[in-house]
């Protein structure tokens, strides 16, 4: 589900499948400097299910 589209940015909750993309920032070094460590495999499974469950029970996620 689209929340928010223009013509550079489409924002959606997030999917299991992204996990590869998203990966890809999480595992940074660099964009994770301000976060305890950056991410590997199975934390950015783990935070993007938080994540799911979150919509489901808040209706909002990161």
């Amino acid at each position: 589900m689209d929340i928010l589209e223009t013509d550079r940015l489409i924002l959606r909750e997030l999917r299991e499948d992204d996990k590869e993309n998203l990966a890809k920032v999480l595992s940074d070094p660099i964009s994770m400097q301000y976060y305890d460590h950056p991410f590997n495999e199975h934390e950015v499974e783990e935070w993007i299910k938080w994540n799911i469950e979150n919509y489901a029970t808040y209706n909002c996620g990161l």
